[in-house]
């Protein structure tokens, strides 16, 4: 029965990502559909459990197959179906990769080639009206993240940095995440208006709150009062999507340890959730905002922003290694200014290996929480929030914080 599960498993999941991917050709009204990809993902995975020598023969054929059928279409209707022959070709390969036993790579991966194929109008439309500004910024952000990168090491010589404190590769990933929510966010904005900002608060509070606040902020600085209560929105939204992520990444590493913290995290979550449907609820009848586009994102706000990270990440490093058994809270805090995903996924897999207690991780993963609200504060004043708005957000999050601490309180009287 253990033996029959093996296979069950990946040939459950193999279908499941041929139908994704199949399911949007369908829908597109192409020739090659539903069933035919099922299959092509289906024929990967059983043909690597047969044998990988198998695996690479039926890639081969369909490589050949899908060649054959294009050159037949070009002769008859002079048309191709480029797209959908890669699409399908990819499909065979995740079926391989799913029976690999990369479940995960292949799913994402799934999802990936489908948002691509959904979205083929969004895409033209925003590559089609690209100005030569815009596109700069797109090769440079290639540059920043393909070629710099790379080259990057993880940390200093022994001899110029005894205790570690400086990790190049870190700080530039830091900058990489902040253009890229640049990226995104000016793509969201070109192709929804004022109300992708949204999207943006939401998708890069799951990616990096603390960079999409500062991004946020960067946006709208000096637009009308509407595009600012927007960006409040969005940064309210990203609070959201940290505090939900950070929960997520604590569930799945260390269950037990949720039973600390739960009421604070939820009652944090749900003040910034009100505060949020409070202002949007105050401009739902007033007129989407004109946005004007400035570059995709600033170079220098990324470089300053990686500076903070490794400023405050020597910070971490220093609590943790001088300030002794309180220095895991301590470098906890410190680490939720840097990172607080970062610092959830180490507390909860330092509790599952049963180095810190299930109630140290849930009270880190609250303090990282904590802490990243009230960085969002001088982050987004130095992205140029300013006035009532920024008075606003420190409120918001003074009291989000104020009432986690109540939370916590509660919890501790309950027992």
């Amino acid at each position: 029965m253990g033996d029959l599960r093996g296979y069950i498993e990946p040939i459950g999941i193999s279908l499941g990502i041929g139908l994704l991917i199949g399911l949007e050709r369908e829908w597109a009204h192409k020739d090659v559909g539903l069933r035919t990809f099922a299959l092509a993902a289906l024929a990967g995975c059983l043909a690597w459990l047969i044998h990988p020598v198998a695996a690479f023969l039926v890639l081969a054929a369909a490589i050949a197959l899908v060649s054959i059928l294009n050159i037949r279409s070009l002769l008859v209707d002079r048309s191709l179906e480029m797209t959908t022959s890669v699409a399908l070709l990819v499909t065979l390969l995740l079926g391989i990769v799913v029976a690999q036993g990369y479940f995960l790579v292949a799913a994402a991966t799934a999802v990936l080639v489908t948002m691509l194929l959904a979205w083929k109008a969004e895409l033209v439309r925003f590559t089609v009206g690209l100005s030569l500004e815009e596109l700069r910024s797109i090769v440079l952000f290639g540059v920043l993240t393909l070629v710099i990168y790379p080259l990057l090491p993880e940390g200093l010589p022994p001899t110029v940095d005894p205790m570690g404190l400086v990790n190049l590769r870190a700080a530039w990933l830091v900058v990489v995440i902040l253009s890229a929510i640049g990226l995104v966010n000016y793509a969201l904005l070109r192709l929804y208006g004022a109300r992708g900002i949204h999207f943006t608060g939401i998708l890069g509070g799951l990616v990096n709150s603390t960079a999409t606040v500062s991004e946020l902020a960067r946006r709208c600085r000096g637009q009308e009062e509407k595009a600012l209560d927007l960006a409040l929105e969005g940064m309210l939204l990203a609070n959201i999507a940290m505090m939900a992520r950070n929960g997520l990444i604590l569930g799945i590493f260390a269950p037990a340890a949720l039973l600390h913290g739960w009421l604070a995290v939820g009652l944090m979550a749900g003040l910034t959730g009100l505060m949020a449907l409070r202002i949007l609820w105050r401009n739902q009848n007033s007129p989407a905002p004109a946005i004007r586009l400035a570059f995709p994102f600033s170079l220098r706000h990324s470089l300053l922003f990686g500076t903070f990270y490794l400023v405050i990440r020597a910070a971490v490093v220093l609590a943790d290694r001088f300030l002794g058994p309180g220095g895991f809270m301590v470098a906890t805090f410190l680490g939720g200014l840097v990172s607080s995903a970062s610092t959830a996924a180490a507390a909860a897999t330092l509790a599952a290996q049963g180095q810190i207690s299930m109630e140290a991780a849930g009270l880190g993963v609250v303090l990282a929480s904590m802490a990243s609200l009230l960085f969002h504060i001088p982050m987004a004043r130095l992205g140029g929030l300013q006035g009532p708005w920024l008075r606003r957000l420190g409120w918001v999050s003074l009291l989000t914080v104020l009432v986690g601490i109540l939370g916590l309180a509660i919890e501790g009287w309950m027992g």
